[in-house]
């Protein structure tokens, strides 16, 4: 079957101009109608988000299924990865990853589609390029054993070719390299220009098109693609 599958940064739900952007990040995923997206950046009960429990609230706008991995904990407040999902979501779990400096996580779902299941992850990787080299390695050992199709999303905080994400190709394809289609998708710039955001996959996939939407409620542009599985 076909998928739209998107990643997303959401920046703590928050635009450029720290403006609370929560609904305007919610109507660009409504209208990109995408099927299962990863997010990235996720504030719950955070005073700088006003104590939302943003994936919480962009589930209940969405009327999607949800789950949340927080890695960060700052008070009564959390930070993480979460996804959303029109398909049921079985099994989840959140994996802590080898951090030097803010700790960083894989969140990962076993989702149930029409007559199959597929592994879906999210993850952001940290600010070190030894720590995301390690972080990349244990992404690895983690998926180990999970059987194909495996769709992997984030923001690895790396452009193509470098070694985290050099690392992670041993075992999972990059949509864009296999569509020779380059983008954007950090946004904090006037105009953006670096590409640090994925969506990677095993076999049993079939990629059809990838693209970024330019919106404006994170210092990130969403990356959407097209698949079949």
């Amino acid at each position: 079957m076909q998928l739209k599958i998107m990643t997303y940064n959401i920046h703590g739900g928050r635009d450029r101009f720290d403006k609370l952007s929560l609904d305007e990040i919610a109507e660009v995923i409504k209208w990109s109608r995408a099927d299962i997206v990863g997010l990235q950046e996720v504030d719950a009960f955070m005073p700088r988000s006003y104590m939302l429990n943003e994936i919480k609230y962009l589930s209940k706008r969405l009327n999607m299924h949800y789950v949340y991995g927080p890695n960060v904990k700052l008070g009564l407040g959390l930070f993480g990865n979460g996804i959303l999902s029109t398909f049921p979501i079985k099994t989840n779990q959140n994996y802590l990853l080898p951090s030097k400096g803010e700790r960083r996580g894989l969140l990962v779902a076993r989702i149930q589609l029409p007559g199959e299941f597929i592994w879906f992850l999210t993850t952001h990787l940290g600010l070190n390029a030894d720590e995301r080299v390690n972080q990349a390695e244990e992404i690895l050992k983690i998926t180990g054993d999970m059987a194909d199709p495996i769709i992997l999303t984030g923001d690895l905080n790396e452009i193509p070719g470098s070694r985290a994400h050099s690392c992670l190709k041993r075992r999972f394809f990059d949509v864009s390299e296999t569509l020779s289609c380059k983008y954007c998708s950090f946004a904090m710039g006037d105009e953006p220009d670096v590409m640090i955001d994925y969506i990677m996959y095993t076999g049993n996939v079939t990629v059809k098109s990838i693209n970024v939407i330019e919106a404006r409620c994170s210092d990130h542009f969403p990356v959407i693609c097209s698949i079949v599985v």
